[in-house]
């Protein structure tokens, strides 16, 4: 009997006792799927955060003042910021990160919206990601001149114009009874880095009316937005990036001490320096683990499955045993006893985790689709699965394989 044989009679096995194979394949089902689902999702989660940091800056050191024990003093000035930029050993540019919400106006279609500002220089395009989609960052000239101008997020304008390409439109911010119209100069990909930095959706939607779901996020002079909100620029966040050759944390660390020398509390732990690239590594090790944790969690109902399938082929043997007796009595040899009910254990948990894999890979887009991410499932991912599915049906089908193919020829004919 050769292989072709062999995967016949292991299908018509298969579909004689259909209900009893697919309850089966049940633990195998859940198993693949699962792992599928969770790999997939949590691959897709992974990416989600780690790109979101290097948008904010994989390159750059971020500046923090703890808010919770600062006070009006402590708090970096525009001033600082040019001092760093200028006195700092290794700061190559500096930016500040100053946070405003106001009321948006879109002149071309009268659309309201919520408009999240942040205040920057123009140093702060070296340290996102991605330059400008369309158009361009506005210059240090028009920072020093308090211009009127922006760079909006690209979903930002798609949602408020209905296109992407928005250069040169104007958008009309109103903020603590104060207006401005303000020219589009760029569109670049800023609302996920606007959203971290303005507290997520919960904080733009105290800004928000009840009916107003539209927010835009705009890059804008920190000069320009105090201006438009009328506040001081006390700056809890700026941005540093160093120097070619200079090492980031000790570009950090000497930003650090120059803030406490400047404000006087060298006391203090009020400064907080973060290299964006750590936290890539970081973030990117935690969610690889977490995953792989709890895929392998999953990965247990696997061995109940293989379980399941071992004892399903020990009911199949004792139920065949008669034919196992005519086979061998006409000289079926034990390797080919061994290899029918092998194949048939390899094709249900195949089968099994054909119908896992696909229940995962919609599992996964399910999932992601509630949280507006992106799975990511790969080819290698599936082969894998279906490999390990097969590997359980050849690991668990073994014993009753050749429980089987011992048989003596005589004992078998015997049976009832």
């Amino acid at each position: 009997m050769n292989i072709k044989e062999s995967l016949k009679i292991a299908v018509k096995c298969i579909k004689a006792n259909w209900m009893r194979s697919l309850l089966t394949m049940l633990g195998i089902i859940i198993g693949i799927s699962s792992v599928i689902m969770i790999i997939g999702a949590g691959t897709g989660v992974r990416d989600y955060i780690v790109g979101l940091i290097e948008d904010m800056g994989s390159n750059a050191v971020l500046v923090s003042v703890d808010a919770t024990t600062a006070t009006d003093k402590d708090y970096i000035t525009l001033d600082d910021v040019t001092n760093i930029k200028s006195k700092v050993k290794g700061v190559d540019r500096c930016s500040p990160m100053l946070m405003g919400f106001g009321r948006a106006t879109i002149d071309k279609t009268a659309t309201e919206a919520t408009a999240m500002l942040i205040g920057v220089n123009s140093d702060v395009q070296f340290a996102l990601t991605n330059t400008c989609e369309y158009g361009r960052f506005f210059t240090d000239e028009e920072y020093e001149a308090n211009a009127p101008i922006a760079v909006i997020g690209t979903n930002s304008a798609d949602t408020a114009f209905g296109y992407t390409d928005v250069t040169n439109e104007y958008i009309t911010v109103s903020s603590s009874g104060k207006s401005m119209k303000i020219k589009v100069c760029g569109v670049a990909n800023i609302d996920a880095l606007a959203s971290s930095l303005g507290g997520g959706d919960g904080m733009s939607k105290m800004f928000s009316s009840g009916t107003d779901k539209t927010v835009v996020a705009l890059f804008m002079p920190c000069t320009t937005l105090t201006q438009i909100t009328g506040a001081d620029a006390n700056l809890s966040n700026l941005f540093v990036i160093a120097e070619e050759g200079y090492d980031y944390d000790a570009v950090g660390n000497a930003t650090v001490n120059y803030l406490k020398s400047a404000h006087g509390n060298f006391a203090n732990s009020i400064y907080t320096a973060q290299n964006m690239a750590t936290y890539v590594e970081i973030v990117d090790i935690i969610m690889s683990v977490l995953t792989a944790f709890i895929a392998c969690v999953g990965a247990i109902s696997l061995i109940v499955g293989g379980i399941g399938v071992m004892n399903i082929m020990l009911v199949s043997v004792t139920e065949r045993t008669r034919e196992i007796g005519i086979r061998k009595s006409l000289g079926a040899k034990t390797s080919v006893i061994t290899l029918q009910f092998l194949t048939e254990s390899i094709i249900l948990c195949f089968i099994g985790g054909l119908i896992g894999v696909t229940i995962g890979v919609v599992g996964a887009f399910g999932a992601c689709a509630i949280i507006d991410i992106s799975p990511n499932i790969t080819w290698w991912l599936i082969l894998v699965a279906l490999l390990f599915s097969s590997g359980v049906g050849l690991f668990f089908g073994i014993y009753p394989a050749r429980k089987a193919a011992q048989m003596s020829p005589i004992d078998a004919l015997r049976s009832e």
